[in-house]
């Protein structure tokens, strides 16, 4: 219990930090998009590139593990659709308690199975990046082009070309193929890549801290209960249940029930505003379910027996 306590304290105490920092101005409103500009496209390219490329998987096997995710992604949104009544919401409203139950916050999950595992976690958790990331955007762009405020507008040739471009997307192709044709980094680059990466979860905890939207969360109501309850309670135990119902092992368990404890994506409020969702709404599940993570995560993490 103590062992994940003191595991989890350090990435929550870095997101406090940051929205201190944000609260009192420093280092300025400018420095924070422009970091998590860098740390977006910089510094989580540059830590998935390098552990996937030099990962040594030995007898652990990933496709059992993303069949399972794969399965609980789609159940997790065919479960968002069928309790939407309860919401009491409209389309755009529906379309953050959407996003809010299914996406996961990257910045944070790397930071935590850093934090718990290294190596080896890194690896399957970023395999798993890979497959996931195009599914949920792709669900997440369906739901707002049928729900959101601009209704059919939605250019689905230019969010494919955005999936496409994803750098965390780009940086894991990368690292695989080179995994999978024996080639690593030049000597002298490895040790850039790396310098990096450990910049990538401390800047982005920070960044999540300042993304923290205080006023959103006071307003929330059903809808953002309703939204932490399946992605802080819900998706964490099928997420268990189907590792348990596929056979997988220990680690595997382990990645797949720290993914579903995950607080939501702060991407969520930026595709709110961009496609006619309820944005104000995306910012107070964001704030919500990261606060309440703080519980769930060490909660799970037990369940899977860490």
């Amino acid at each position: 219990m103590l062992s994940v306590i003191f595991a989890i304290i350090p990435i929550f105490l870095l997101i406090a930090l940051g929205g201190a920092l944000k609260r009192t101005n420093f280092p300025g409103d400018a420095f924070w998009p422009l970091a998590d500009k860098m740390t977006y496209f910089i510094f989580f390219p540059a830590l998935l590139v390098d552990n996937l490329s030099s990962a040594r998987l030995g007898n652990l096997d990933p496709t059992g593990m993303l069949g399972a995710l794969l399965a609980v992604i789609l159940l997790q949104a065919a479960l968002v659709y069928l309790l939407r009544p309860l919401a009491k919401v409209d389309g755009p409203g529906f379309t953050s308690l959407f996003q809010g139950a299914v996406r996961f916050n990257t910045f944070v999950g790397l930071g935590a199975v850093a934090a718990l595992d290294g190596g080896a976690g890194i690896t399957l958790f970023a395999i798993a990046i890979s497959l996931a990331i195009p599914v949920l955007n792709v669900l997440c762009v369906l739901t707002l082009a049928r729900y959101g405020a601009h209704g059919q507008s939605t250019s689905f040739k230019g969010q494919a070309l955005f999936l496409i471009k994803n750098p965390l997307i780009i940086a894991c192709l990368i690292g695989i193929a080179m995994n999978l044709t024996g080639l690593s980094l030049p000597r002298g680059i490895e040790p850039v890549f790396k310098m990096l990466g450990s910049m990538a979860a401390p800047m982005g905890l920070l960044t999540v801290g300042a993304g923290l939207q205080w006023e959103a969360a006071r307003s929330g109501g059903r809808a953002v209960l309703l939204a932490c309850a399946l992605k802080l309670a819900i998706y964490p135990l099928m997420l268990f249940a189907a590792a348990k119902l596929w056979g997988l092992g220990p680690l595997e368990t382990k990645v797949m029930v720290l993914w579903g404890a995950m607080p939501t994506a702060s991407a969520s409020y930026i595709l709110a505003r961009q496609m006619g969702g309820d944005a104000p709404l995306a910012a107070a599940i964001v704030t919500v379910s990261t606060i309440l993570a703080f519980v769930t995560v060490p909660v799970f993490m037990l369940m899977a027996g860490v």
